[in-house]
This record gives C-alpha cells, structure tokens and sequence, in this order.
C-alpha cells in the first residue's frame, strides 16, 4: 500500500519533469489559426496530419514550423511560422525563465488564410487561350455536376480561370 503512495506521485513528477523539458527546448506554445478556401484542406504541419481548416492549433514559439494545406483538386500552399521578436524582447532586463519557455519571441504570421489555387487554372494560355479556357470551365462544370465540389468552390475555380486568361 505504502509503495502506490510513492509511485503515482513519482509517474506524475516524471510527466510534468518530460513535459516541461518540451517547453524548454521549443517553447510555450502560442495558438495559431489555420483557414482555407475552399475549407477541408487536410492541414500538416511539420510533415504530420492535424485534421482539416478550419483549425486553431498549438505551435512551440520558439522552433520553425512548415505548414501545408492538400485537397484533392487543388495545388498544395505552404507557409512557414517562424519565431520573432516581440515587444516584450526589447525590456532591458530579460529573465532566464522567461527566455527559455519563449517569452520574448511569438510566431509569424500568426494565422494563415490561403485560397487554394484550382489545378484546373492552366500554367500557360497555349495557342487558343480562349479554347483552353472553355475547356477548364467545362471541366469545373463537370466536377460540379458530378458532385466533386460544391458550388461556391465551383464559382471560386471559375474566378481562378478568368482571372488567369485576362492577366
């Protein structure tokens, strides 16, 4: 009886000692919002899946991160976050503890809003833009018909395809 009274505050030490290691090698985290449009990119960050936009998500402030959106149809955005002095670093007297955990750094930008370029939107005009760009139409027709994407995303695809053929 007396050893479970020794273990379970020894495993909970263990894990606040662990868990604050984290905190002072990267940072305390700091929230950051993740949007797109059309919303239900998968978002990743640092390589590994976090679930779809929109999404508010906790980052270390003080180590890089690379985020990237992905959905079926779309061409991939990436941006990174990487830490920058704030306000607070310009205090003449900077506290040990403080530095450590990131107190003096904040990610940027502190959100990311990206609107997914079609894969429909062609690289070049070719010979007959206007043929090529009846035919990226018809095909975002298609796509909406068929269910593949919804009607804002439809209106969105086709901006994106006239925008393209007037610059």
């Amino acid at each position: 009886m007396k050893t479970r009274f020794i273990i379970f505050p020894a495993v909970v030490a263990a894990i606040l000692f662990l868990n604050g290691c984290a905190h002072l090698r990267d940072g305390m985290p700091q929230s950051v919002i993740v949007m797109s449009l059309p919303s239900g990119a998968e978002v990743f960050i640092n390589g590994e899946s976090v679930g779809p936009t929109p999404l508010s998500v906790d980052l270390p402030r003080k180590i890089v991160h690379e985020v990237r959106l992905e959905k079926e149809g779309y061409n991939t955005a990436v941006k990174y976050f990487t830490p920058v002095p704030n306000e607070k670093s310009e205090n003449f007297i900077k506290f040990g503890l403080s530095r450590d955990l990131g107190h003096y750094v904040d990610l940027e930008p502190g959100e990311m809003k990206e609107e997914l370029e079609s894969d429909l939107v062609p690289q070049s005009t070719g010979k007959d833009p206007f043929d090529r760009m009846a035919k990226q139409a018809f095909e975002a027709d298609r796509r909406l018909k068929d269910g593949e994407i919804t009607p804002q995303e439809h209106k969105v695809i086709i901006e994106q395809i006239i925008q393209f053929f007037e610059n």
